[in-house]
């Protein structure tokens, strides 16, 4: 039993080290990208793209389910980017409040004939409306269908050949599109998909429609959300980007060729993961038909979105996020070591399994593992708290260098707010980082389940400008 409880704390305590550098190396490996693209731009002409009529037109297609707090204050936010031809398609998904209503009123909405094509079966749309004001801007009436199926019938809808996914809750930064759509310029028939930076908006102080004083929340638990996003972006998507695995465009922020999309049957419906679906549906089809394509990461194009602000929600989206990883794992299980799919099938899936999948089973047993191995003797005091602190010590590393990077964007330039986050590196092991473990652990045993993708609770961009 004393050789057995040592043997997994032994396990577990090596996984956690291997994950931490895994995380290291690809840290590392976003720097030197992020290093070359700053020496790349800096002799690029990327101010051009606001007046060129030929710079691809984009379509930002906007699911809205019960988003009344905050959709009107998104959508003017979003028809202020600063690029030369876009539109705007939000497709209301039956929403219970007056999320429509609000859209009718706040844009002068009135109902057309707009014929709309089915590439992507969807829900009964009811009705279809356009703008009386100089805003490009489609709203489609439809059934309930969730997130998915709304997102499908914007793409019905949209007119040109590259669409934007994104929420209803978010602030687009002006120059986003510029950033994310100058990488397909440059290489547009191999770029088929661009994703972006998304950072939390809690805390920061907005103005006419657009971020104007970013900030560090206050709350441990929203600080903690924000140090795992620069991890999640800035420190690991350029590096992956960079060898053409990336695993997921973000639905906050992800921009698509619409033919690829409508190839590949559009978004999954009722499918909890629906952005790392698509994604890795769209890298197996293209792999399988022997395409040269490219899917790449705009750290420079940057949205901000609301996290949730309390436990109790942010449990909700976790679980929700795990069961969409789980099905991911088992519809692409044979992508795993398939080197039919190269990097996709050789590093980006395998290590996703390894480190995302597999990660909250190995921490639970270690917490049930090592303390009985300290109670019994399998394992001597002083050697477990020299791996307890090495391995703090790697996973503070690997957050320090994300800031590090994440400090050539200027976002959070105060000392108080870099004191804040520094904080949060070595205060997050104590706590935050067990619940979420415990609530994928949940997601993997059923339970209640969430399928309702509008139910943040969200206090709105609006509220959250007053607020702050």
């Amino acid at each position: 039993m004393r050789h057995l409880l040592s043997s997994v704390s032994l396990v577990v305590w090596a996984y956690f080290v291997a994950m931490q550098l895994w995380l290291l190396a690809l840290a590392i490996g976003s720097a030197v990208v992020l290093r070359r693209q700053r020496r790349q731009q800096l002799f690029g002409r990327t101010e051009d793209m606001l007046t060129s009529h030929l710079a691809p037109p984009v379509s930002i297609v906007v699911p809205a389910y019960n988003e009344a707090a905050g959709i009107v204050e998104s959508i003017k936010s979003m028809s202020m980017v600063s690029y030369p031809r876009f539109e705007i398609v939000v497709a209301n998904d039956g929403s219970t409040d007056d999320t429509l209503q609000k859209l009718i009123e706040a844009f002068d909405l009135y109902p057309v004939p707009y014929p709309l094509r089915t590439n992507i079966r969807t829900e009964r749309v009811r009705q279809v409306y356009k703008s009386r004001q100089p805003i490009p801007l489609t709203v489609v009436d439809k059934e309930n269908g969730g997130r998915a199926d709304a997102l499908n019938a914007a793409i019905n809808a949209a007119r040109y050949p590259y669409v934007l996914a994104t929420d209803a809750d978010v602030i687009i930064d002006g120059a986003a599109l510029v950033h994310a759509m100058r990488l397909v310029s440059e290489d547009r028939k191999r770029v088929v998909g661009v994703g972006g930076n998304v950072r939390p908006i809690n805390g920061c102080r907005l103005a006419y429609g657009h971020v104007v004083d970013p900030r560090v929340p206050d709350r441990i638990i929203e600080r903690y959300q924000l140090l795992e996003y620069v991890r999640s972006f800035v420190a690991s998507r350029p590096a992956w980007s960079a060898i053409n695995g990336l695993p997921i465009l973000s639905g906050a922020f992800g921009i698509w060729r619409r033919d690829v999309v409508v190839a590949v049957g559009g978004y999954t419906p009722g499918h909890l993961g629906e952005d790392l679906d698509l994604t890795m549906r769209a890298h197996r089809y293209l792999r399988d038909a022997g395409q040269d394509y490219r899917l790449v990461y705009s750290p420079a194009a940057v949205v901000w979105t609301e996290v949730p602000p309390t436990r109790k929600i942010l449990r909700r989206q976790r679980i929700r996020w795990h069961r969409g990883l789980m099905t991911a794992v088992r519809d692409f299980r044979s992508t795993t070591f398939n080197p039919r799919h190269g990097t996709i099938g050789m590093v980006t899936w395998p290590s996703m399994v390894l480190f995302e999948y597999l990660a909250p089973i190995v921490e639970f047993c270690g917490w049930l593992a090592i303390p009985l191995a300290l109670l019994t003797g399998a394992v001597p005091w002083l050697t477990a708290a020299a791996f307890f602190v090495l391995a703090i010590l790697a996973g503070a590393i690997t957050s320090l260098v994300a800031l590090l990077l994440d400090e050539r964007f200027g976002y959070f330039n105060d000392p108080r707010e870099t004191l804040k986050l520094l904080t949060t590196v070595f205060v997050e092991n104590l706590g935050v980082r067990q619940l979420t473990v415990w609530w994928r652990i949940r997601a993997m045993f059923g339970g209640r389940s969430t399928h309702q993708w509008g139910d943040m609770e969200r206090r709105g961009v609006a509220r959250l400008a007053r607020s702050a």
